[in-house]
């Protein structure tokens, strides 16, 4: 049985075993939820629809025309970056964290066979009572040693398209300086010679609405219509699309976001970073790219541009049918993923080695769980 139907057989016994008074009152209200949506939906439509006629396709978005033809990134060395973690545990407020970060190399381009590098892999331990958020404490960590397979990579000085799984500042929150700091040193080392990419599957960030608020002098209740720009921009595309029959790739205008929430201490730091949104036919999903840049070159802005240009064609031409995501990141996604299973059979090894000959120790143990 494959992984994808026992997940549906699990799903189905769990729904199937909730209380049937309980249930009765939850589909009916699922079902009332899923008509308003629908209506949601509509109206949203109707309004992109009527925005994107106001402001003019050109001042929002390009098409795959606007995209270099003499620059072919599937001959570029290229490098997917990952990290993964699953917290289990809690015994006596103790969490353990199996944790990996993997770099996919593709050094000749696509031609060449992908090499899986397992930068670090380990078990972090986490005392609930020093940092009350476990889950966001184990995120930090994970990405502190994504931050190194950053700068280790930038050191060894080779020209190339170093794809990242998620946004360039990340976590997307307030951390401390130090973090900033080590994160930025590494970016800046690889931006030296060489292209970095984030990719952001799930933004909820407002840039591009209070952008164009601004330039186009847009009523913000028309724009706060929509929760988020990937939202905004996903209606966009579907209404071109569906005017004009197009299914070709679709990207945004660049913005630049440095200066915004929570990109400051970034900026701060030297680091310039600029966003767009991009669609690669009317079956991909909306996905937010952001490209860095060391601070003094964002004064050159056809030059910004031709390097945004070859960020996105990058991503287009990794891009593969049914996939979300460049083929580098998609597979460094994959070799890193900590798995339950997985971190249910470490902790099982944890609890297993932690057994004592001595009765009183059992039975502490016993307590704690």
């Amino acid at each position: 049985m494959r992984l994808e139907q026992i997940n549906e057989l699990r799903k189905r016994m769990e729904f199937n075993s909730t209380e049937s008074e309980t249930l009765v009152r939850l589909v009916e209200e699922s079902q009332q939820k899923g008509e308003s949506f629908q209506k949601e939906n509509k109206r949203l439509r109707i309004l992109s629809q009527k925005l994107l006629k106001k402001i003019g396709r050109e001042q929002i978005f390009f098409t795959d025309a606007d995209l270099p033809s003499n620059f072919d990134p599937k001959t570029c060395c290229s490098v997917g970056i990952d990290g993964s973690f699953f917290p289990m545990g809690g015994i006596g407020g103790k969490w353990y964290i199996p944790y990996s970060v993997v770099r996919i190399l593709f050094s000749e381009g696509f031609h060449s066979m992908p090499v899986v590098d397992v930068y670090a892999a380990g078990i972090e331990e986490i005392q609930e009572q020093e940092f009350i958020n476990v889950k966001s404490e184990a995120s930090l960590r994970m990405l502190v040693g994504e931050s190194k397979a950053i700068e280790n990579w930038g050191a060894k000085n080779i020209p190339s398209l170093i794809f990242i799984d998620g946004p360039i500042v990340d976590p997307p929150k307030p951390v401390n300086d130090d973090y900033v700091i080590e994160r930025t040193k590494g970016i800046k080392k690889c931006l030296e010679k060489s292209i970095m990419i984030g990719c952001v599957k799930r933004s909820r960030d407002n840039f591009f609405k209070k952008d164009f608020e601004e330039k186009f002098k847009i009523d913000f209740s028309e724009l706060n219509n929509f929760p988020s720009d990937q939202y905004l921009f996903a209606y966009f595309f579907m209404s071109y699309r569906h005017e004009t029959d197009y299914n070709g790739s679709l990207f945004s205008h660049f913005i630049d976001i440095s200066n915004m929430p929570p990109n400051e201490k970034y900026n701060e730091n030297g680091l310039k970073i600029f966003t767009v949104y991009f669609q690669k036919n009317i079956n991909s999903k909306v996905m937010r790219i952001d490209i860095p840049f060391l601070a003094g070159r964002e004064k050159n802005l056809l030059a910004i541009e031709k390097t945004i240009k070859k960020a996105i064609k990058s991503v287009n031409d990794w891009q593969y049918p049914d996939q979300y995501v460049p083929l580098p990141v998609e597979l460094a996604h994959q070799k890193c993923n900590i798995k339950q299973g997985t971190a249910e059979v470490l902790y099982e090894e944890i609890i297993t080695r932690s057994r004592s000959a001595d009765v009183i120790d059992q039975i502490t143990l016993m307590q704690l769980r």
